[in-house]
């Protein structure tokens, strides 16, 4: 199911787009725009709710005030002030939870672009006859391809495939891919450059270069995060405040989790994570902008005012 909702369309997006642009790496980047500007009424949503949440903030704090022996009234307060306000608690959310099956489809597709970029039936019989004779031109240089079967091979090393089509049958092979991006290689990982580095080889600046991206990603997303605990006026040093220590713990955790996925994984996911970083943050700035001017639809009103307001107007009868 997942592979027909998620990763087809998004193999054939990124095939639209590598038709078009016929580069790797420049093909995640539109894709990456694409997704976002899709993404961005549910962004509008999401940055609503974080603004409202930072209006209510001192609100809360008296309420934390009042009820700091009674959890379960302070509860049944602050739910009662989201509901008066229209605040989704899960609202500045949504759109992270609609990015991560996005990204597990986008990891299947840049792990396997012979199936989405090309097309490639792997049920043909002329499909396995090439990748048995692949398989066995690049044996002698790469030892352990020997008991390796096609089913194997096209399940986790297709971007190898594309590599030895292209080095034994050169760049007119149809089943050849243009990794290069920037002089960086993306058909590699960025771990694979400290394999020569640990061996004192610095000749593959292609390859090397690649730990640039995890850096970059981590950058990226600190940056974005420092933009949203802005936003959202969450106060780091109040060791009391539940939402300031869990966002403690995120500040921490989100960029050693960036820097392990886009170090380990496939280039092209690091190209995702920080072009997708820079686009939130520019949209973040761009909505904040915009609803500074629109200061009034953020006006917060706490329940008890309300009951004062209603109470003042039945006197007047």
């Amino acid at each position: 199911m997942f592979e027909y909702l998620i990763t087809r369309p998004l193999g054939w997006i990124i095939e639209q787009i590598y038709s078009l642009v016929a580069n790797y790496g420049l093909a995640i980047i539109i894709f990456t725009i694409i997704v976002k500007l899709i993404l961005l009424p549910l962004n509008i949503k999401s940055q609503k709710a974080m603004r409202k949440q930072q209006k209510i903030q001192p609100i809360m704090q008296e309420l934390q005030k009042k009820y700091a022996n009674d959890q379960e009234k302070l509860q049944r307060e602050t739910m009662k002030l989201y509901k008066e306000n229209n605040i989704s608690m899960t609202g500045g959310c949504l759109p992270m939870l609609i990015q991560m099956p996005i990204l597990v489809g986008l990891y299947q597709v840049i792990q396997k672009p012979l199936s989405y970029l090309m097309g490639v039936d792997w049920m043909e019989q002329a499909v396995i006859d090439k990748v048995y004779m692949l398989r066995d031109a690049m044996a002698a240089s790469i030892g352990n391809l020997a008991n390796q079967t096609e089913a194997q091979l096209a399940q986790t090393s297709q971007i190898q495939l594309s590599r030895w089509a292209q080095t034994i049958n050169g760049p007119r092979d149809p089943w050849t891919i243009n990794f290069n991006f920037l002089g960086l290689d993306l058909a590699n990982t960025p771990s694979a450059a400290l394999g020569y580095i640990m061996q004192g080889d610095f000749s593959n600046i292609a390859v090397i270069a690649l730990l640039l991206i995890p850096v970059l990603a981590i950058l990226a997303q600190v940056f974005t995060m420092k933009l949203t605990q802005a936003q959202t006026g969450q106060n780091n040093n109040d060791s009391e405040n539940q939402a300031a220590q869990m966002s403690k713990t995120m500040n921490l955790m989100m960029p050693v989790m960036t820097g392990v996925f886009t170090f380990t994984l496939p280039s092209g996911i690091g190209i995702y994570w920080i072009i997708s970083s820079l686009m939130q943050a520019v949209q973040q700035l761009a909505l904040n902008k915009y609803f500074d001017l629109k200061g009034d639809d953020f006006e917060i009103k706490a329940p008890a005012e309300r009951k004062k307001l209603h109470g003042k107007k039945s006197k007047k009868r």
